[in-house]
């Protein structure tokens, strides 16, 4: 009985093992750049034109196409992939891509060549700065949502005849940052208003 219970000890040990490299197969699988099938089609100029489109820097990227297509024995072609990302480049380093990539909360990257760096940087930007004053609206909301909820709580606790003294004080203190909050959440929403003024005139610029 007691060998029987070793062997099984010992098989689930390997069916562990088995199990958790299983899943760093998966894991490293989903974060490979490209698929064995890509690798082996080798349109190397669309798959560099979807990494400049996506912003991606180049030596990096293309370092991560040699070790995802190193398994299946394929090289990718440099000279042809430059030539589409540079294409890709185009599509992506413009005003309203900047301005995009920023309202996602994007960083850029330093990918754009000179001559239209400044363009995508003028977008991204004010996408940045929108994107910034929503998260913090945002998080304004929830905390004094959260602090209202607690106020409420308190002040049900607070009819409890003897109920302790510092639940008043902890009363007091939660209200007043509550009236805080709520001046900073006034502030930050004027300030993305503005931003969505200059959002609307750099729109209608482009």
């Amino acid at each position: 009985m007691a060998q029987m219970s070793i062997i099984s000890n010992k098989a689930l040990k390997r069916l562990k093992v088995a199990f958790l490299w299983g899943g760093v197969a998966l894991v490293l699988a989903g974060c490979t750049s490209l698929s064995e099938e890509a690798c082996l089609e080798g349109d190397w100029h669309g798959i560099g034109m979807r990494d400049g489109a996506a912003g991606h820097v180049a030596e990096s990227r293309f370092d991560a196409h040699l070790r995802a297509c190193s398994g299946v024995e394929v090289v990718p072609d440099r000279r042809v992939w430059q030539q589409g990302y540079a294409r890709g480049l185009e599509n992506y380093c413009t005003p309203s891509s900047g301005l995009r990539e920023g309202q996602a909360g994007r960083p850029y990257r330093n990918v754009c060549p000179a001559a239209t760096e400044a363009g995508f940087l003028s977008g991204h930007e004010l996408g940045r700065a929108e994107h910034e004053r929503r998260t913090r609206v945002r998080e304004l909301d929830r905390e004094i949502a959260h602090r209202t909820r607690r106020s409420a709580a308190l002040r049900v606790a607070l009819e409890v005849p003897g109920a302790n003294p510092a639940l008043r004080r902890e009363l007091r203190q939660n209200e007043a940052e509550i009236t805080r909050l709520r001046f900073d959440l006034g502030l930050a929403r004027l300030e993305l208003a503005a931003i969505e003024r200059e959002l609307r005139a750099f729109r209608a610029g482009l």
